[in-house]
């Protein structure tokens, strides 16, 4: 699990223009897309919101991506996967299905992956 106040600023500067006032985060985790540029991933009482950090050119020049915003109302399943490699490194695959799509959080470390699964899942049940 990661602090919010610790994520770059940029990435706390999205995630604040994307909530609510009333919106609260209950759960911020990690995901590795590469080795230099991981997903955040930010579970509100609201919605899943993944943003990453994109580099132009060089190291020097960045911008923050909102990758997907998925309110829990649109969201159908969730499921957790783990694959040969996921299992030898103690990660996971988080499967996130929505109606025609599914977004994929890959290579998040499997004890932050079962929490993020279980927080998603109840909030799809209330």
């Amino acid at each position: 699990m990661v602090d919010f106040n610790s994520l770059p600023s940029r990435i706390q500067q999205i995630a604040k223009a994307e909530f609510q006032a009333d919106e609260q985060i209950c759960l911020c985790v990690l995901g590795r897309s590469s080795l230099l540029q991981p997903d955040f991933v930010l579970i509100t009482n609201r919605r899943v919101l993944i943003l990453d950090e994109k580099y132009m050119g060089s190291l020097a020049v960045s911008y923050a991506n909102v990758r997907c915003n998925l309110p829990f109302s649109e969201i159908n399943t969730v499921n957790l996967a783990r694959y040969l490699k996921h299992r030898i490194l103690g990660q996971a695959r988080l499967e996130i299905n929505v109606k025609r799509n599914m977004y994929c959080i890959d290579n998040m470390s499997y004890r932050e992956a079962r929490r993020a699964h279980t927080l998603i899942a109840q909030q799809i049940q209330n």
